[in-house]
């Protein structure tokens, strides 16, 4: 390979990795109505700010995102352009193939439309529109072939798809996955914004799930319910038996004054209440969001996806009402489900209270519950080795029986 061939390689690899990144970031930067900063997260040479201001037009362009302004310094960023700036990593690792590829006469042996055109179609790819029993438009995604056992990814409210591409990768070889992202906090394509909340009740989001497996024309699936995910799953399963089985990594459950929960739970449910009542008391909380020092409890590799639901005062003040319900209403009516379930948590999770988890597989008919030494509470959404492993042990498990038909 000659001196040439190599830098050409490079740059696309790290335009690839941008063009990746911004993939990831979108839900994001279509979410918040101003125009976005972003600054290099290392030192960068004199004036490159403006090659780096053209090429990241050239891809947001390609990839009908708003465009972002580069500014040479993090310091006058706010909360949501912080997180934004750590997941592009603008000036960091290959740059100059980056900053070299902008410049005026140099080949890009790809072109950057190429690249974003590859970033936008690869996993989890483009979302399918699908409405809800009410109305209400659902994105969402769908991997794996459609003749395999069926598996509901039901991630954390407010959640965008990002968050679960780990358990979408390693569970789509083997099942058919599909997945959406929580009604009225994603904007649709039919406007500047998300579509009207309407119901916000766990009932009505136990029936998204539902609603996504007919868009799909699923006729039963596995419910893997991740985080108030698994409330949903749980809520679904105790009502339709098209949800054959479950798996709940982590819950967040509302049991009442028996089950303890964390502080966090605790702070989370107060924070809700408060930004559910008006748009004027989340607007009030909003601005204490966007202090940086409200990534210090976000993990930087993902928080730009903790970040979504604080990212304005409206769509905190849905977030309130959405993952409030979630969190307020009690679970214990959902019990009598009889579906075979795995219940997994652990007690270094610090977030859901695992003792949640341990009095929901007590309960339920025919639960396992697998209480992991090690795994905090996001580490459910990394989908680790020995995470996949349990998981595909238990869902070779339940589906060698049901899946003919599905």
């Amino acid at each position: 390979m000659t001196k040439s061939e190599g830098a050409a390689r490079a740059a696309n690899d790290a335009l690839h990795r941008l063009a990746t990144a911004l993939v990831d970031s979108a839900s994001l930067v279509r979410a918040v109505p101003e125009r976005l900063r972003v600054a290099p997260v290392e030192g960068v040479p004199p004036g490159s700010v403006p090659t780096l201001q053209g090429l990241l037009n050239r891809l947001t362009d390609a990839l009908r995102l708003p465009r972002l302004d580069v500014v040479p310094e993090p310091a006058p960023l706010w909360s949501v352009e912080l997180a934004l700036s750590r997941r592009l990593m603008l000036g960091s690792g290959g740059y100059g193939a980056v900053a070299g590829s902008a410049r005026p006469g140099r080949a890009e042996p790809e072109g950057v439309e190429g690249i974003a055109w590859s970033a936008s179609t690869a996993l989890p790819g483009r979302p399918f529109m699908v409405p809800s029993y009410d109305g209400s438009p659902l994105r969402c995604w769908t991997a794996g072939r459609e003749d395999r056992p069926a598996v509901a990814l039901v991630t954390a409210c407010g959640m965008p798809v990002g968050l679960v591409k780990r358990w979408m990768t390693a569970l789509s070889g083997s099942y058919r996955v599909v997945t959406w992202e929580s009604r009225g906090l994603f904007a649709t394509g039919t406007g500047p914004g998300p579509a009207a909340l309407g119901d916000h009740s766990l009932a009505a989001q136990a029936r998204d799930l539902l609603a996504v497996l007919d868009g799909f024309g699923i006729r039963r699936a596995h419910a893997m319910g991740l985080c108030g995910g698994a409330a949903i799953a749980l809520a679904a399963a105790s009502g339709s038996a098209r949800v054959v089985s479950m798996s709940l990594w982590h819950g967040d459950y509302e049991l009442g004054r028996a089950v303890p929960k964390t502080d966090h739970q605790r702070d989370v449910e107060s924070l809700l209440a408060m930004a559910s009542r008006n748009l004027k008391q989340a607007a009030g909380l909003h601005r204490l969001m966007r202090r940086p020092q409200a990534l210090n409890g976000m993990r930087p590799d993902i928080a730009h996806h903790l970040i979504h639901p604080y990212a304005t005062p409206d769509l905190l003040h849905r977030y309130g009402l959405l993952n409030g319900a979630i969190m307020s209403t009690d679970c214990r009516p959902f019990l009598t489900a009889g579906q075979p379930t795995l219940v997994v948590s652990s007690p270094k999770d610090t977030t859901a209270h695992p003792a949640g988890s341990a009095y929901v597989a007590r309960r339920l008919k025919r639960a396992d519950l697998r209480m992991l030494p090690e795994g905090d509470h996001l580490s459910a959404f990394d989908a680790g080795p020995e995470l996949v492993r349990l998981a595909e042990e238990f869902l070779h498990d339940v589906t060698a029986s049901h899946w003919k038909d599905t």
